[in-house]
């Protein structure tokens, strides 16, 4: 790690802290399989000079005054360094502090949250331009960034009604999730359109949904914000949502979050738009947090 994300302190031993309520950002700079373009792995390291460009203060937000304590573990491989993981999820159920990922591509999600304490009372959702409940992607791959919620459905036997998709709004799915989706009904799901055309309905449908727990593990890929808005993710996809229903979206899930990860960022040294809204998006969900704890 060369930078640490600013307002953060650089913490190389997650055991040796003590203090209660905080924050642990770790990145985890890796691509299993890659179908399409890559770079996400590179994006903890961008993420963190990137947001050396900004001082982490608002109107409404200073990083530097906040009670919370914000540490950056550094970045972490997510099969060679396992135990860490796990040692950073059990500081954070003693101390009662946040995790928050900076990916990597989405199969990093399957090597954070197999880790993690599950009971009925915790929920996975994602919000993602792709369902990855694929069984197998590309053909033969049985554990890539197509297949994450999958596998964490099968491995950890979460329920349908533990899980909740938002997005879709890509035409590049398999035919085993269209029929996942529309068919078997693998997992609850709010759809892009939904959400851009009523949106008002899909966000009461979410609080509903998330009233019913009281732990909310939340994975944000990148694609699932529209081309224009983020134009160099590893894949883009045309109609998807926007910067402001996706801070929407967060002031209703973030407040029972105790996770949140944030995958698949592509981005090219000449524009910097994705690696902006991804230094914007990280500050906004410790604002909210900060205040809605």
């Amino acid at each position: 790690m060369k930078n640490t994300f600013i307002g953060f302190f650089k913490a190389d031993d997650v055991e040796a802290i003590d203090d209660k309520e905080s924050v642990f950002l770790f990145g985890v700079p890796f691509e299993r399989v890659k179908a399409t373009r890559g770079g996400s792995k590179k994006a903890p390291e961008a993420l963190r000079k990137q947001s050396l460009e900004f001082s982490g203060i608002s109107t409404d937000f200073d990083i530097n005054e906040e009670k919370t304590n914000f540490y950056d573990l550094g970045n972490i491989h997510p099969i060679k360094q396992k135990r860490e993981i796990g040692k950073i999820w059990k500081k954070s159920v003693e101390t009662n502090s946040k995790i928050l990922v900076l990916g990597g591509d989405h199969s990093i999600t399957y090597d954070t949250l197999i880790n993690a304490p599950w009971d009925k009372d915790t929920a996975l959702i994602w919000i993602d331009a792709h369902a990855d409940l694929a069984d197998e992607y590309p053909p033969g791959i049985f554990k890539s960034h197509g297949t994450v919620f999958t596998n964490l459905k099968e491995e950890l036997e979460l329920k349908k009604e533990q899980m909740l998709f938002i997005g879709g709004h890509a035409y590049t799915l398999t035919s085993t999730e269209f029929h996942k989706i529309q068919k078997e009904n693998t997992t609850n799901y709010i759809s892009t359109q939904k959400l851009l055309e009523n949106k008002g309905e899909g966000l009461e449908t979410l609080r509903e949904f998330a009233s019913r727990f009281k732990t909310i593990y939340l994975s944000i890929d990148a694609d699932a914000l529209d081309q224009a808005f983020v134009p160099t993710v590893a894949t883009m996809e045309p109609f998807g949502i926007t910067p402001s229903v996706l801070v929407e979206i967060l002031n209703i899930l973030l407040p029972k979050s105790k996770y949140v990860d944030f995958v698949e960022l592509g981005y090219t040294r000449t524009n910097k738009i994705a690696l902006n809204f991804g230094v914007g998006l990280i500050f906004r969900i410790l604002e909210i947090w900060s205040n809605k704890s």
